[in-house]
């Protein structure tokens, strides 16, 4: 079973180093936005790649997507960034790079933030926590407690048991 009781509201997040984002709840719309964008970004660098392969021309400056540690970095990166651009509408904490003034939340500072390897691994955390207590809580039914026939209808038929043909051995006195 799952509770419905997923967030409504904005809320805030506390990331490291001070820094706090405000964000939309977690939703399929957002996830799966974040996802396709992530999909769309690793197709065209992988026909651009090809593409200029073809040709012989340089690919030097693009990622090599069809190596599976590359691809599921940058995929992982992608969708943290994504999902980030989707989901923050505020912040505090977060300076430009000049001067003491908060940064303007867009998509570009919150890739830069994003950038950050420990803030993002936080962020991840800490957004898609309430889908992991879903999962957990979805995922509460047990094993049958005696077997299959303890959670269901048991269909078989018993098994025959015969006499064993092998030779019975005497035991030495």
């Amino acid at each position: 079973m799952l509770r419905l009781n997923l967030k409504k509201e904005p809320y805030w997040l506390d990331l490291p180093a001070g820094v706090k984002v405000k964000v939309r709840p977690l939703s399929t719309a957002i996830m799966s936005a974040a996802q396709s964008s992530v999909i769309k970004q690793i197709t065209d660098w992988r026909q651009e790649r090809k593409s200029r392969f073809d040709v012989g021309a340089d690919v030097s400056d693009l990622p090599d997507v069809d190596d599976e540690l590359t691809r599921l970095g940058l995929s992982e990166s992608m969708l943290i960034k994504a999902l980030a651009c989707g989901a923050v509408i505020e912040w505090q904490g977060v300076l430009g790079s000049v001067g003491d003034t908060v940064s303007p939340v867009n998509h570009q500072t919150v890739n830069d933030l994003m950038d950050i390897w420990f803030v993002a691994q936080e962020f991840w955390k800490q957004y898609t926590a309430s889908l992991s207590l879903l999962e957990a809580e979805g995922n509460a039914s047990g094993l049958a407690a005696a077997g299959t026939s303890a959670a269901g209808l048991d269909i078989a038929k018993d098994a025959m048991t015969k006499n064993s043909r092998a030779v019975k051995v005497k035991k030495a006195s």
